[in-house]
């Protein structure tokens, strides 16, 4: 009998998860230089959750590759903590079994707080909101990299994120090829030309606002046309709200308007493609993708891949089945994580050159069929000479 139960607890204690094989997440609080002196008050001291991979207590002289997961525009108060809360799209045991199961290499995640207290900050530098760019790029990945056991170089650090969140990961990954190898959007946002005729009258609306409490209640086309002037077109001489805006009911205004349209053109990604060419190929990996149902966002990311085709940039491009926010967890185990698993440099691996120009570009279509319920996958290519 007592050989019976010391091999039941045996057995129970095999099929027990063991801690080592357990991501572990860690909130941590900085300070940051970067989002200090904003002109309108909010708290430079920022949050920043840390995923840390199965065996990283364990495996002391182990050092990670880092991605960093930038989140989408969801308003004041929410931020990074959307990544994770009850429902998030971030769910450590599936990407923890990843690990263990070696479908994903080990890898250190970091989900920064891009929240403002316009909605989203747009990873841009301003003089209304803060220098959101500085504070991922410099300080961010340089705490990162003092406080844990990362691989503190480009090769092993990439950069990934979700509709705004993307959107900043592709700019910044595009201007910091020293400091981001590889970069993932998915759903990313504000890839092509502002304003347009469809949104308009949101930028019509915003400019009526006369408090952020009445800015929180707003339509979200308000609400993002809001956080795009404090980013895009700040204005310290435009109290309370410091911004300006490209479009004005009032014919008087239209050279106004044009300038500040130009200042909101230069932070669009599929324009700035062109002027970073170099840069681009210098990444390890650029991929990003949209949803059939998200007809806008899917548009405006084939733009961004055609300017890519237009320059030769190695890249790839998806269209999956689902709209804007109901695939993102799927996206990222399938694959996000895979994309950098492949991508980035790990301990013991030697680098490998980017390849700069000549690429083949997929563009992966995932249409449901009524019956059998299950994907038909049709894939095009394009090729260019080297």
């Amino acid at each position: 009998m007592l050989q019976r139960i010391l091999l039941l607890a045996l057995l129970l204690l095999s099929a027990a998860p063991s801690s080592a094989q357990s991501g572990v997440i860690k909130t941590d609080q900085f300070r940051f230089a970067s989002l200090e002196r904003n002109l309108v008050g909010d708290s430079p001291t920022r949050t920043v959750i840390v995923y840390l991979p199965p065996g990283y207590a364990r495996q002391k002289k182990m050092r990670y590759p880092v991605v960093y997961l930038l989140h989408g525009f969801n308003g004041f108060g929410v931020g990074n903590k959307g990544w994770i809360r009850d429902g998030g799209n971030f769910n450590v045991e599936a990407i923890s079994r990843l690990i263990t199961e070696k479908k994903i290499n080990p890898m250190i995640i970091v989900m920064p707080d891009g929240s403002n207290r316009y909605g989203g900050s747009i990873y841009t530098n301003s003089i209304t909101t803060g220098n959101w760019e500085d504070y991922i790029v410099s300080e961010l990945v340089t705490l990162i990299d003092q406080n844990y056991r990362t691989l503190a170089r480009a090769e092993s650090r990439g950069i990934a994120g979700h509709s705004m969140g993307g959107y900043g990961a592709l700019k910044l990954a595009m201007k910091h090829p020293d400091v981001f190898g590889a970069v993932y959007g998915t759903s990313s946002c504000c890839m092509t030309s502002f304003p347009t005729p469809i949104n308009s009258q949101a930028l019509i609306d915003a400019q009526k606002l006369t408090s952020f409490e009445e800015a929180d209640k707003a339509p979200f086309a308000v609400r993002v046309s809001f956080a795009f002037a404090a980013a895009w077109s700040p204005n310290p001489m435009k109290p309370p709200f410091f911004s300006e805006y490209p479009f004005s009911e009032k014919s008087e205004d239209s050279e106004r308007s044009a300038a500040i349209s130009a200042r909101w053109q230069a932070n669009v990604p599929t324009y700035m493609a062109d002027q970073y060419v170099t840069n681009l190929q210098r990444l390890r990996g650029i991929a990003f993708d949209a949803g059939t149902q998200e007809e806008r966002i899917q548009n405006s990311n084939r733009q961004f891949d055609e300017a890519l085709k237009r320059n030769k940039i190695k890249h790839t491009f998806e269209v999956f089945a689902g709209g804007h926010t109901d695939k993102v967890r799927q996206q990222i185990e399938t694959k996000m994580l895979p994309f950098f698993s492949r991508m980035l440099v790990n301990q013991g691996r030697k680098s490998v050159p980017s390849r700069g120009s000549g690429w083949v570009s997929s563009v992966i279509l995932r249409n449901r069929e009524a019956h059998p319920p299950r994907y038909r996958e049709m894939v095009l290519t394009s090729h260019l000479a080297d």
